[in-house]
Formats: structure tokens, C-alpha cells, sequence
């Protein structure tokens, strides 16, 4: 492809899809210039694939947000006023994928180790998100710290429930991620790569879930601060990983 055609694509398909993102109350107005100017980063920096496989999370997002919102809001546990993100929300999600963008550029875009970590650090966020999205509704909810039963809502709290619903939610990012910036086909060794993905998504997931017991409930660390830190943990599992593997 022309790299000015890409460079085109580049802007009008994040710029199409933040709209959309907004228009369907997934983003606050600033969110949606946020998630705008994180996908020129990445994209200028990679591709456009690397841009596509970074949209997925808001969309596997927008699909956990929208289950049982109505139900969410009555509860008082949705995020914001109707399940949409705040610039924060996008910063802790966003920041950690286009470092690792900007890193793949200035070393030439020739290491794959790093896109296993760019879409390890999006598989954290989006396991995270439907953990948080659906474990609400599980029956029993535990703090990961002392595994006493608790209310669901507060950081820390895991389930059976969720914590399937998060692995299946980083499987389907992994698998679509990996096929959009790969492009390879799904033998033993593709499968095998992707599942590195989805692992890695499920140790930042777990990780979240420890840091919100005991560094964010004390108060030691925002939420965001939360997020970004895992997602760094998760593209470095990836990372390591696929050099290992």
C-alpha cells in the first residue's frame, strides 16, 4: 500500500471510529480527542493494523459497558454517568501501547517481540475492562488478597464469573489482534502466539486486581496509575514471553 494512502486511512478510520465511540456515549468529548491522538501515534509509528488492533478494545469495551447497563446504573456501579470513559480512563488504558509504538519506530519496526507486547498491554485492559464489566453479576465475589467473600464493586474483589468472562474477553482480543497485525495463519505455533497474548492480558489482569487491594484501596495509587501499571506488567510478560517461546 502507498504510504500516503495508509497515512490517509490512518486518520479518517480513527477519526470515524472515535466518532462512532462518542455518538454511543462509550467517550466524554475529551475521551474521544484522547483515543484520536493515542491512534495517530500508533499508527504513524507502525501501521495500519497496529491502529485496528488498537480500536478493538474499545470496542470489546463498548460491548461489556453495554450489557446490563440499565441494571449497572440502578446499582450505581457503571463508569461514568452512563458507562462512557473520561480522558484518565483512556490515558491509563492508551499511554503504555503507544510508548511501545514509538519505541517500534525508533528501532526500525523490525521487532516482533514488541507488537507481542503492544497487544499484551491492550489484552490487560481488555480483560480488565469486562472483568469489571460483568464480574458484578456474579453470585460470589472474593477479595484476591484474603479470599473472604465481599460485596461486588470494590478494587481487589475477583469471581469464578468474571474471571472467565475476562479470559474469553482476552482471548478474543488476542486472536483478532494477532490475525490483524500478523496476518498469519492459525497452525500450532500461531495458536501458540496468541495464547502468549491472552496469558499475558490475564497476569496484568490478576496484577490489577492485587494492586487495587493493596496499593489503591489505602489510597497509594489512583485507579489510572493502577491501569497503566498493569498494562506495562502485561507487555512485559508478552514480551518476555515470546522470547522465551
Amino acid at each position: 500500500m502507498d504510504r500516503l494512502i495508509e497515512i490517509a486511512i490512518i486518520v479518517l478510520i480513527p477519526l470515524l471510529l472515535s466518532l462512532f465511540a462518542y455518538k454511543k456515549n462509550l467517550m466524554t468529548p475529551w475521551a474521544t480527542v484522547t483515543a484520536f491522538v493515542l491512534a495517530e501515534i500508533i499508527g504513524l509509528c507502525t501501521n495500519i493494523w497496529w491502529d485496528l488492533a488498537f480500536f478493538m478494545f474499545p470496542i470489546v469495551a463498548f460491548i461489556a459497558t453495554k450489557w446490563k447497563l440499565k441494571d449497572k446504573m440502578e446499582l450505581g456501579l457503571q463508569e461514568g454517568k452512563k458507562g462512557e470513559r473520561s480522558v484518565l480512563n483512556l490515558l491509563g488504558v492508551g499511554v503504555i501501547p503507544a510508548a511501545i509504538a514509538l519505541v517500534y519506530a525508533f528501532t526500525g519496526g523490525n521487532e516482533p517481540a514488541l507488537a507481542f507486547a503492544f497487544l499484551s498491554a491492550l489484552a490487560v485492559s481488555t480483560s480488565d475492562t469486562v472483568a469489571s464489566e460483568t464480574g458484578m453479576w456474579a453470585k460470589k465475589t472474593y477479595m484476591i488478597t484474603t479470599l473472604k467473600q465481599i460485596e461486588p464493586g470494590p478494587n481487589g474483589g475477583v469471581s469464578v464469573y468474571g474471571t472467565m468472562t475476562s479470559f474469553i474477553g482476552a482471548l478474543f482480543f488476542a486472536l483478532i489482534g494477532y490475525c490483524l497485525i500478523f496476518n498469519d495463519s492459525l497452525d500450532t505455533a500461531g495458536v501458540l502466539k496468541f495464547l502468549i497474548i491472552a496469558v499475558a492480558g490475564m497476569v496484568g489482569n490478576f496484577m490489577d486486581s492485587i494492586f487495587g487491594a493493596v496499593l489503591e484501596n489505602p489510597g497509594y495509587i489512583g485507579k489510572y496509575v493502577n491501569n497503566a501499571s498493569t498494562s506495562l506488567i502485561g507487555a512485559v510478560v508478552g514480551f518476555l514471553l515470546y522470547l522465551v517461546i
